[in-house]
């Protein structure tokens, strides 16, 4: 019995523990930046030659992971609420402030972790839906616009997790979100506005 209970410490002991484990709640939260594509919009039936272009911002970013196995997880992606200007690109109006709004992404997605094991050193890659609701929209060219459709959209994204101990995670993660919407009354009513935004984030958390 003694030999047994010694082999059996012996295995515990050279075993290396697994990274994630199904059950896991990984919490990471960090700096979250939208950077929106250029030329999100031709407005020239409103304003002749211009382009509308949605600007950058950065924000906190809060996800939320939860390990089905240990190759595959869950993750909710919150933020802070975003501001973003809309420039004219070109026109009478070139460079000035058409509007501003804000804006809220919350996305779910499906990850995928191809190291499951012991390495520290945790990548993935996962398939989402994002839906994108906006709020507070300024008409600071005085066009009448009333506001911003609602967007349901994929999301793709990639990361890295390293683990520096069994509770704290440092981590680096992108999305490419399809964030389509219309601009409602006024002028421009009918517009349709492509932000298609590269996220970013860089952030560390804990493993419960």
């Amino acid at each position: 019995m003694l030999k047994t209970l010694v082999a059996a410490s012996i295995m515990a002991a050279t075993v290396p523990a697994m990274a994630y484990e199904a059950g896991d709640i990984i919490v990471k939260a960090g700096v979250v930046s939208v950077m929106p594509k250029d030329n999100n919009a031709d407005a020239s039936a409103v304003v002749p030659d211009t382009d509308l272009d949605v600007q950058n911002d950065t924000q906190l970013g809060i996800t939320a992971v939860y390990m089905v196995t240990p190759m595959f997880g869950v993750e909710v992606l919150a933020a802070t609420p975003f501001e973003h200007e809309v420039e004219a690109d070109g026109g009478a109006l070139d460079g000035a402030t058409i509007a501003t709004t804000k804006h809220l992404p919350p996305t779910v997605s499906a990850q995928f972790y191809p190291l499951a094991g012991s390495s520290k050193l945790q990548p993935y890659v996962g398939l989402g839906v994002n839906h994108t609701f906006f709020f507070d929209e300024d008409d600071d060219a005085g066009i009448g616009t009333k506001g911003l459709k609602t967007s349901w959209g994929l999301s793709y994204s990639a990361g890295v997790d390293y683990l520096i101990n069994d509770q704290w995670v440092v981590n680096a993660a992108l999305w490419k979100m399809d964030i389509d919407t219309e601009i409602r009354g006024g002028a421009a009513d009918g517009l349709e506005v492509e932000i298609d935004p590269l996220v970013v984030m860089v952030g560390a958390g804990m493993k419960f």
